[in-house]
């Protein structure tokens, strides 16, 4: 197999990554692209869905109630000629709740479709995850050598399907380690292209199809016009920007966590374990006492204060970020949290080892 790939250090990049957010925006926001688009979600739609024509929507939603519900914002959406909606989502930082959030997106798309309407003849909805990280199946032998999951409604023991109303597919890139020789299928091959296209010097033979060849063209770099190439490399530095202060900020929060709870240990480990040892009394056994009570409270102590250091560090890592402007959603994504622990820490509270506390003065 011939070598196809830069190295990385070198400068040299051909084509876009599309599983960065300016690599997917690039190609997936381009409606000059949209053959492309449709032949991606092609290959992972069922077969009874494929899309022949689509019409770009808007990505941004507001809630129902303006000042009282968020924003709702998607990387991609677009609708068919049936009526059937489409999101592509990339997903790149763990998230404790990503399934959950995917679910309340779709809801969302599908609910919003009937407000005009007097019946419920809604036309599906389709959410495509793009995962660059694992995906916790519970029997993850099962899934070894399977890289396309769906989830809908289906009654449990017969798995009929009554309708179909929402559709939650994933292509799980992170797990796809299959080489150029091993992609027999048109699933592996487009995987296989998503996921390492953006390291590639050119289109390899073995992909030399017109459907693969639009994908190469579309995400070529210099084929880019001013205004796109201008958007591109802004996009490409917000996201190493927030990538590198997102780093920092955790290891300053780490680092500040660590030495305040070595600190807070240290005395209170000392003092425990002082008043400890002199209370075991007597002349002979006294030094013993001390030794040991010493020991283990010190131990204990400095336990303690490392978890409630590091609570107060990661707390002040979330306020900074959100001072500058990130919403709770993303920081939750960025710091592997739920949403329920950002957002108490953002509205006031603290979190400790024995929960949410609430700050307040008199």
């Amino acid at each position: 197999m011939e070598q196809n790939y830069y190295e990385k250090g070198t400068g040299i990049q051909r084509y876009v990554d599309i599983l960065t957010n300016g690599g997917f925006k690039a190609l997936f926001g381009d409606v000059a692209n949209k053959e492309v688009v449709m032949s991606i979600i092609n290959v992972l739609l069922p077969e009874h869905r494929k899309v022949t024509e689509i019409e770009y929507l808007p990505t941004e939603y507001q809630g129902q109630v303006v000042d009282l519900h968020k924003e709702y914002h998607y990387d991609f959406m677009c609708r068919d000629v049936s009526g059937a909606m489409f999101i592509v989502e990339l997903q790149r930082y763990q998230d404790d709740y990503w399934f959950n959030r995917c679910v309340s997106y779709a809801c969302r798309v599908y609910d919003r479709q009937n407000r005009k309407g007097e019946n419920y003849n809604i036309p599906p909805v389709y959410l495509i995850g793009l995962m660059d990280i694992p995906v916790n199946h519970s029997d993850p032998d099962f899934w070894k050598d399977r890289y396309v999951s769906e989830y809908t409604f289906r009654e449990k023991e017969s798995h009929d399907l009554l309708g179909e109303t929402i559709v939650i597919i994933f292509a799980e890139m992170a797990n796809f380690s299959k080489t150029a020789e091993e992609c027999v299928t048109e699933v592996d091959r487009m995987l296989y292209l998503l996921k390492n296209i953006g390291k590639m010097l050119h289109q390899p033979e073995w992909l030399q199809h017109e459907v693969y060849t639009r994908i190469f063209d579309a995400c070529e770099i210099a084929g880019f016009n001013e205004d796109k190439r201008t958007k591109y490399d802004k996009d490409m530095y917000d996201e190493r920007r927030l990538k590198s202060e997102m780093n920092t900020a955790r290891r300053i929060g780490y680092e500040n966590g660590r030495n305040e709870g070595y600190a807070d240990g240290h005395a209170e480990g000392h003092a425990a374990g002082h008043a400890e040892g002199r209370a075991e009394g007597h002349a002979a056994g006294r030094a013993e006492g001390r030794a040991e009570g010493h020991a283990a409270g010190h131990a204990e102590g400095r336990a303690e204060g490392r978890v409630e250091g590091r609570a107060a560090g990661r707390a002040e890592v979330i306020r900074q970020m959100g001072s500058k402007g990130l919403d709770a959603e993303t920081i939750a994504e960025m710091l592997e949290m739920s949403m329920a622990e950002v957002q108490t820490i953002l509205s006031g509270s603290t979190i400790t080892s024995e929960g949410p506390t609430t700050s307040s003065s008199c």
